[in-house]
């Protein structure tokens, strides 16, 4: 949230003909926030510089200086200058403070206390000179600071234009460069997509890491797991894409016996791919144990077609929550899904199945669509229990997308293995579309 805080602030108040975030002052304050200190002079006119610029008086260009006590990564005591040297209200990032100086080229305009004195030339603060010593740099004569010389100021630029550390980079780096696995640290991951339109999908990713493999340290009067996850997603040129990172966690009152224990830990990410074939690098660190996992995962993604009746991933989920996702983001839509990574239910639970349908047809003179959703669970190739959905004009949601939910009662269901098998059926353009997915069914807690 702040990041996109600073994202408006900048265009709305640096923009310049361009968009402010792409301006000096925007990239300065997207990056590193409000100075601690800013001298403004949106009008130019009369200047007295300081000692270190040489003292005297001179008349300026519209500019800025922004000072920061300490930027990580950059140093402490940061001085950063901008100018308007063309009116225009575009400010430039500039490492020399002769450039606010409008009567630089004004011969004896503006003059400094060692030109006054003969000591000093205009040409030499044209052209600066490197030296840091008095005897041999004029314009040191009397006055300068160590942070003022040319290649500490050409220091400060670069470290402010380099781009942001990267953390977890301790862990992150070897695995993901040299493809060695760890193992120490089981997880699963489990990728999905949903299409937006004909060049895009949403890809929502989902992370789970059981409890019983994490340590939790005491804090206080609660126990907790601090987890460092990133993961990077690249084309199949090795050219990385997206790149995410974060720190989750978990606490518990109790610390008790984990070995058993059927809670685990969900970290959801989501982007927008174009269709094609990815790789997904998930690498997470128990920041307790120093437990590292690692896992790789394709992302196959198909090309869509308007012509076609088209499904998303089907979801498995142990929860959907519709109401959660109202007025916030969710990696898969409109609700706020909790898929089953493992895809291993307890008999005493609810299996739920989460889908999108897409570019169905339909009636011309009815302005409906009609669809059935037929789902079947089946063992040992026979059907144990069906549901079917229709959908017409009374209980689609929209006429472009639309998104499915089937709901099923484990608990009549003997443990073992089963599979989904999922059938849609377009009744105008007499498309069908047919899914199978494998789950387990294991015995509760109580049998």
């Amino acid at each position: 949230e702040e990041h996109y805080r600073r994202l408006q602030y900048a265009n709305e108040r640096f923009a310049s003909g361009i968009p402010g975030w792409k301006t000096d002052r925007g990239m300065i304050y997207i990056k590193y926030g409000a100075p601690d200190r800013l001298e403004a002079h949106p009008s130019g006119g009369h200047y007295n510089r300081p000692s270190w610029e040489g003292g005297g008086s001179t008349s300026t260009y519209p500019w800025e200086r922004w000072e920061y006590r300490y930027l990580e990564g950059v140093g402490d005591d940061i001085e950063i200058e901008f100018v308007d040297d063309t009116l225009t209200g575009e400010y430039r990032l500039t490492t020399n403070y002769d450039d606010k100086d409008a009567l630089l080229r004004m011969p004896g305009g503006g003059m400094t206390d060692a030109e006054m004195m003969g000591q000093a030339n205009r040409v030499d603060r044209i052209v600066k000179k490197t030296s840091p010593m008095p005897w041999t740099n004029p314009l040191l004569i009397g006055y300068g600071r160590a942070k003022d010389q040319p290649f500490e100021k050409l220091t400060t630029l670069t470290n402010l234009q380099r781009p942001p550390s990267i953390d977890f980079a301790d862990f992150r780096r070897p695995e993901v460069l040299t493809n060695i696995r760890y193992e120490l640290l089981p997880f699963e991951v489990e990728v999905h997509h949903f299409p937006v339109d004909e060049n895009n999908y949403l890809v929502p990713i989902t992370i789970m890491i059981p409890d019983k493999y994490l340590d939790y340290t005491a804090e206080g009067d609660v126990y907790r797991s601090v987890i460092d996850v990133y993961g990077q997603v690249s084309a199949v040129n090795g050219r990385i894409l997206h790149v995410f990172e974060e720190t989750i966690g978990s606490t518990k009152d109790t610390l008790g016996s984990t070995e058993n224990s059927d809670q685990k830990s969900i970290y959801q990410k989501s982007m927008q791919l174009a269709p094609g074939r990815y790789k997904l690098d998930v690498i997470i660190h128990d920041a307790n144990s120093e437990k590292v996992g690692t896992k790789s995962v394709g992302i196959i993604l198909p090309s869509v077609s308007k012509e076609n009746l088209t499904i998303s991933s089907v979801v498995l989920a142990d929860r959907i929550d519709f109401d959660a996702a109202v007025g916030q983001a969710s990696p898969f839509g409109p609700a706020k899904v909790f898929p089953n990574v493992s895809r291993v239910f307890k008999q005493d639970q609810d299996l739920l199945i989460f889908f999108q349908l897409s570019n169905f047809e339909i009636d011309a003179s009815s302005k409906s669509g009609y669809l059935v959703s037929l789902a079947n669970i089946i063992k040992d190739s026979q059907k144990v229990i069906s549901q079917q959905l229709k959908i017409d004009d009374m209980n689609a949601e929209n006429r472009e997308r639309l998104h499915l939910v089937h709901k099923f009662d484990l608990s009549g269901l003997q443990s073992g293995a089963y599979e989904l098998f999922l059938e849609v059926e377009d009744q105008i353009s007499d498309q069908r579309l047919e899914r199978r997915i494998p789950f387990q069914i294991a015995a509760s807690a109580s049998n």
